[in-house]
């Protein structure tokens, strides 16, 4: 299953089952007299369990389309551009005072 999956199998399994452990808590107390209050926890544990599956995704399989650091790379090539501004503005600022 690792091999299909990659290092974090384990992850997306317990992630599914709590899932559809709260899938199935929200359809048993989903009855005629339900409030929007009696749904809550079994959201927020569909929701935990979700998060939990994609977090286990994260660890990929060693492909290159299983990639999770692209958010990571933009925000460091967006930084690094940033820096290159501030950078060559404070050498102009400096560059017109000595003038």
């Amino acid at each position: 299953m690792e091999e299909q999956l990659g290092q974090g199998y384990q992850q997306m399994m317990i992630g599914l089952i709590i899932f559809i452990s709260g899938a199935i808590w929200g359809g048993m107390v989903a009855t005629d007299g339900m409030v929007p209050e009696d749904i809550y926890w079994p959201a927020v544990m569909m929701l935990s369990g979700a998060m939990i599956t994609l977090l286990g995704t994260t660890f990929g399989t060693g492909h290159e389309d299983d990639r999770s650091n692209d958010l990571n790379d933009a925000i460091m090539e967006l930084t690094d551009r940033i820096n290159k501004l501030v950078g060559s503005s404070s050498s102009d600022d400096t560059s017109d005072e000595s003038e």
